[in-house]
């Protein structure tokens, strides 16, 4: 319900499914409305007795907590789950994209559109650059695209980036969103992001922009580590994206040593036409792009 009666909701779907033709990822996260409906109590017992099991488990305790006592009582509570074999890897990788693939949806409300290039999983030595490429587009009044959409040109009037989508422990998407201003068009808008775009893939970004993006980067990690909430968040997070709780405490260092020639390389090898996939969001009746396999 939560997506299917909102037009964001229904894009994201529209994205993924083109994006993705063989990767899990082409699947929303709860499942399609059919699933859904079609789903029976041996259902869920048949997911629950495969995937709850203790080899998938991890468990994070933050806090002014005594170890010992800690242990004992995840020992009361988890010690009973029933052992059984690792579920199934995912063994499908996603083919190689070779073209642009297109898809629009038909509502009343205001025009969006998504732009997703593919992009590496989170343990590609190249994801923390790609961290970085989003905040210089997007990170608030002083990322570009904000600057040259909406602040100056005023052809958008919500514009921005997300480093990944819809998740990033397998190769996913770097994602793009546009919301023309009141008389201007997806079109204009698309044509000033792809100027910005160019600029990032030919010209090394400057070393106060570079070094103001590291230290906000830096600040919202440290600000995470003083939660305890998403302090245990992330270290679940953490240790299910890369293997490893303890790159938490590694990222900034890695962010410190990123330079602008990554940047520029990294930006090159991501944001390329036949990896690109764009779903928009238009006044009218739903039609699909016949580039969209199985798309209604």
């Amino acid at each position: 319900m939560g997506v299917q009666s909102n037009p964001q909701g229904q894009m994201s779907e529209l994205l993924s499914s083109p994006a993705f033709e063989a990767h899990p990822y082409h699947h929303p996260p709860v499942g399609w409305a059919s699933d859904i409906e079609s789903f029976r109590l041996r259902d869920a017992l048949a997911f629950y007795k495969e995937f709850y099991v203790p080899s998938n488990i991890s468990i994070s305790i933050v806090g002014d907590v005594d170890p010992a006592k800690a242990k004992v009582l995840a020992e009361k509570y988890f010690g009973i789950i029933h052992p059984g074999p690792n579920p199934p890897p995912v063994h499908t990788v996603e083919p190689e994209q070779n073209g642009l693939r297109r898809g629009e949806l038909g509502s009343p409300s205001q025009p969006v559109e998504l732009i997703g290039y593919k992009r590496p999983s989170s343990q590609s030595p190249d994801d923390v650059v790609l961290d970085v490429i989003s905040e210089i587009l997007s990170g608030g009044r002083t990322g570009t695209i904000y600057k040259e959409l909406v602040r100056d040109k005023q052809v958008a009037l919500e514009a921005g980036a997300e480093a990944w989508f819809p998740g990033e422990k397998y190769p996913n998407l770097f994602l793009l969103y546009l919301v023309p201003n009141q008389g201007k068009t997806l079109e204009e808008c698309e044509k000033s992001l792809a100027a910005v775009i160019e600029q990032l893939k030919k010209q090394k970004v400057d070393e106060a922009t570079l070094k103001r993006v590291k230290t906000k980067l830096r600040v919202s990690l440290i600000n995470r580590l003083d939660d305890n909430a998403s302090l245990a968040a992330d270290l679940n997070s953490f240790y299910w994206a890369f293997g490893d709780w303890r790159h938490l405490f590694t990222q900034i260092d890695l962010y410190e040593k990123i330079t602008a020639d990554q940047v520029m390389r990294v930006a090159g090898s991501v944001f390329v036409p036949t990896a690109r996939t764009e779903v928009r969001l238009v006044p009218g009746e739903a039609t699909t792009s016949p580039e969209i396999p199985g798309a209604k």
